[in-house]
């Protein structure tokens, strides 16, 4: 029987060895650095293999074409990322790999260049090769077949704004939208363009609100007005990280996807569809009390409180006296921490107790980076309190009271 085997073995590596490698049908050569960068922009739109939907969307999509481009794409079937590099002594072609690998090989590679060849093993499985300097790397490829199809910018109005001012809008807004997806209509940043080139970027919990606006100042830009659609969670962060250091990309929206085009990169983001709430109606009108502090300040205090909290939100007390604001954080298992702030000259002289949970209220201070923040109370307390940021005086952040 082991003789048989033996001979049988031999016969399929025979064959094997007799069989001719299918012609390569993708080549390219390019710097490492280029390609590791772009592939490390759409990491973010893989998804991890885990079931037969996802295997093709933990891969990414590489094609070379006849004009010497390297088209990547990425899709977690909500957000899509297609980018596009110059690569040399291309052949054209088609691959689809495994997106976290072959980042992670490319950012290994010892040499400052790579040449890319798609062609078959001797099992006649499609392998991805790369090769730099003297080290050389191979990745089995998917059935291109499996890959979705990718949306399409045909007939959409795109119109000039600033990357940043973008990035900016969601970075400002990111920290409170809802995680709880039981309230789906929570679950993303509603972006609008509300006329007089100004943008608005506003989210809530339920517990916090934060509206933050820019007026764009892109050369030529000339943005139409747009009623508020609601970007998720995921594609905000995305186009957040991405958008910062580009100072002008191209914007638009449909009925089912936000796109911003950049010089080398295209994102869609699916919208979702659910209705937003009246936001409006939940900031205070009548927040009367102004008290400034100084914001690192502040937040160094409310971290110490948080070393004997006893909620899961860390109720704090909050003693506005005049010239001085007493934390205290208290927890019968515990101990007990308490801390004057001083209140900067020019503060409101009212007394105030309110409670509001410290990790709100310190995810408002790390969003702000200005040296001094505005707290702004009304007359009870349980009326929503409303931070400022001095620099960025039209951006609000309410952070609702804890009852007492």
């Amino acid at each position: 029987a082991l003789t048989s085997a033996l001979q049988e073995w031999r016969l399929r590596l025979a064959l094997t060895l007799l069989t001719p490698l299918k012609e390569v049908t993708m080549k390219l050569r390019i710097a490492c650095d280029d390609l590791a960068n772009m592939l490390g922009r759409l990491q973010g739109f893989l998804l991890p293999p885990r079931n037969s939907l996802s295997q093709a969307c933990s891969n990414v999509h590489l094609r070379v074409d006849e004009s010497g481009d390297l088209h990547l794409s990425a899709t977690d079937l909500q957000i899509t990322f297609h980018g596009t590099l110059k690569v040399k002594d291309q052949e054209p072609g088609e691959a689809l790999v495994d997106g976290k690998r072959l980042y992670a090989m490319v950012k290994q590679l010892p040499a400052e260049e790579v040449t890319l060849a798609l062609g078959a093993q001797g099992d006649g499985d499609e392998a991805l090769s790369l090769r730099s300097g003297r080290s050389t790397m191979s990745l089995l490829c998917t059935d291109v077949q499996e890959f979705p199809e990718l949306p399409s910018t045909d007939g959409l109005e795109l119109f000039t704004v600033q990357g940043t001012t973008l990035s900016s809008l969601f970075e400002r807004t990111l920290f409170s939208v809802s995680t709880d997806e039981a309230r789906p209509n929570l679950n993303g940043v509603l972006f609008m363009s509300r006329g007089d080139n100004v943008l608005r970027a506003v989210s809530t919990d339920g517990y916090r609100l934060t509206m933050s606006e820019r007026q764009e100042t892109a050369e030529g830009a000339d943005l139409p007005t747009f009623e508020g659609v609601l970007v998720p969670r995921k594609g905000a962060q995305e186009l957040k990280k991405l958008l910062e250091q580009y100072p002008e990309v191209e914007l638009g929206t449909s009925d089912q996807n936000i796109v911003v085009r950049t010089s080398d990169f295209t994102v869609h983001v699916r919208l979702l569809s659910e209705r937003y709430p009246p936001y409006e109606e939940v900031i205070p009108k009548s927040n009367n009390h102004r008290y400034l502090i100084q914001r690192q300040t502040f937040l160094n205090a409310l971290k110490r409180m948080n070393l004997v909290g006893e909620e899961r939100l860390h109720r704090v007390t909050f003693d506005f006296q005049g010239g001085e604001l007493l934390l205290e954080s208290a927890n019968a298992n515990l101990g007990k921490v308490d801390e004057r702030v001083e209140l900067l000259e020019g503060s409101a002289d009212a007394e105030m107790q309110i409670f509001f949970s410290s990790l709100y209220v310190m995810d408002v201070l790390n969003t702000i980076k200005s040296d001094v923040i505005e707290v702004h109370l009304g007359g009870t307390s349980t009326t929503p309190a409303i931070f400022k940021d001095p620099a960025w005086p039209q951006d609000v952040f309410i952070v609702v009271p804890l009852r007492s």
